[in-house]
């Protein structure tokens, strides 16, 4: 068992890996009662065309397959559900899907190596018939009616579409109901045998265990199962333009007071620095700009033109997103503002100094929030394949240099802008 020691922070990561290939990473915390594990799949729902080593052409399945194939994974031969395994445990579970990877979770206080076992079993060991998958059809229907009838999914899912030309999440992670009706055994089989591999795969468990006995109980579970050699998929991604489809988008919704989210398109190459450190650079000046203590929000709401503003950014492959998300009863006039204050965003000394303070004290507190660091370790090792064991020196050796360098190399040009307001009479 190898240790990852976080320099810095008087913490430390536990790492193993099963014969099999499926890695574990585990934190304890023995100042809890609980433990929280949970089972990714390196698989989401922008992967809808693949081939594997050997294949002439493409597998294209519908959109939303990963979703569905997390929904019938639940099924047990007996005809029971994982649901009702865990609930006689005590244990509380869930599982969701992203535009990059599937999540299994367990949280649990007792029966450590049953819940562990059965989580391992059940996403493994997958049960699904004709009958099963046409009865759940009608559950993700009705999930996806919902879902397009929220304000939440309504701007988020407008704003990926007025953004991107050709990258996949323009696309509803659930399928749209077309989608999920034509979804076959076939294509659930397809996605199940080249992406559920133990090589595809990552276990990470936080909380107050024992990691030797963890260990134990995975390798002995893992060494009863027979896999097929892994062969590496291939995913088809075009490449997304620069450009923006949607400059302007109008939405009515189901909201009392408009909401308004401003987003920014820009190509990761714009920046010689690595992701990670990009990231911390883009959350700190964005927090300093739209933030809960920056004086454009208490400005704004003081002047009560705003209910609420914030942002946020993304990295993606090699594109970067900017938002800027604000409930306004006045749009047109804080659209303006905000758009004028990006072109003018200012980060000082003192300003860095505290975020920087503020961001080590996040990062010590946060090892104390056992879903917390379970999902920070399982986001890394989808964005960027290992866990950092240097963020603390990160954070420290912030300069601000090159926070301002990085404000001077922002591309404003590709911006879209979705309103939401309310339905007309």
């Amino acid at each position: 068992m190898q240790e990852i020691v976080l320099k810095g922070i008087d913490e430390k990561i536990y790492y193993d890996k099963c014969d099999n290939g499926l890695p574990i990473y585990m934190l304890v915390n023995e100042k809890v009662n609980n433990f929280y594990m949970t089972l990714s799949v390196k698989y989401g729902s922008v992967d809808t065309e693949f081939k594997c080593k050997g294949d002439s052409e493409y597998t294209k399945v519908h959109d939303g397959v990963a979703h569905f194939l997390e929904h019938v994974n639940f099924n047990e031969p007996d005809g029971s559900t994982a649901h009702e395994y865990f609930d006689k445990l005590g244990s509380s579970i869930n599982a969701f899907t992203t535009f990059d990877f599937t999540c299994y979770e367990v949280f649990a206080y007792t029966e450590f190596e049953k819940n562990l076992n059965h989580l391992l079993d059940y996403v493994q060991t997958p049960y699904f018939t004709k009958e099963l998958i046409e009865k759940e059809k009608g559950i993700i229907c009705e999930e996806v009616k919902m879902g397009k009838n929220n304000p939440g999914h309504k701007l988020y899912y407008g704003m990926n579409k007025a953004l991107y030309k050709k990258d996949k999440r323009r696309n509803l992670v659930t399928g749209e109901v077309e989608d999920v009706k034509a979804t076959s055994v076939k294509e659930l089989q397809s996605v199940f045998d080249t992406f559920y591999h133990p090589e595809n795969m990552f276990l990470v468990i936080t909380g107050n265990f024992n990691p030797d006995q963890a260990v134990a109980i995975v390798k002995e579970n893992q060494a009863k199962k027979e896999f097929p050699k892994y062969l590496t998929p291939v995913r088809k991604l075009e490449k997304e333009p620069m450009g923006v489809n949607e400059e302007y988008l109008e939405i009515e919704a189901n909201v009392e007071i408009p909401k308004v989210k401003i987003s920014y398109k820009m190509p990761i190459s714009l920046f010689p620095y690595d992701k990670r450190l990009l990231n911390i650079y883009l959350s700190i000046i964005l927090r300093n700009n739209f933030g809960a203590t920056s004086f454009l929000r208490e400005d704004l709401l003081e002047k009560e033109l705003v209910v609420g503003i914030g942002a946020n950014r993304d990295i993606f492959n090699d594109v970067i997103t900017i938002d800027i998300n604000i409930e306004t009863k006045y749009p047109t006039e804080v659209i303006s503002i905000v758009k004028e204050k990006m072109k003018t965003l200012v980060l000082n000394e003192d300003d860095l100094n505290r975020r920087k303070k503020c961001n080590i004290a996040a990062l010590i507190n946060d090892f104390d929030d056992i879903e917390y660091v379970n999902t920070d370790i399982a986001e890394q090792l989808i964005t960027h394949g290992d866990v950092a064991d240097n963020m603390y020196e990160l954070y420290n050796n912030l300069s601000l240099r090159e926070a301002n360098d990085i404000i001077t190399k922002l591309n404003l040009d590709n911006c879209s802008t979705v309103l939401l307001v309310p339905y007309k009479d």
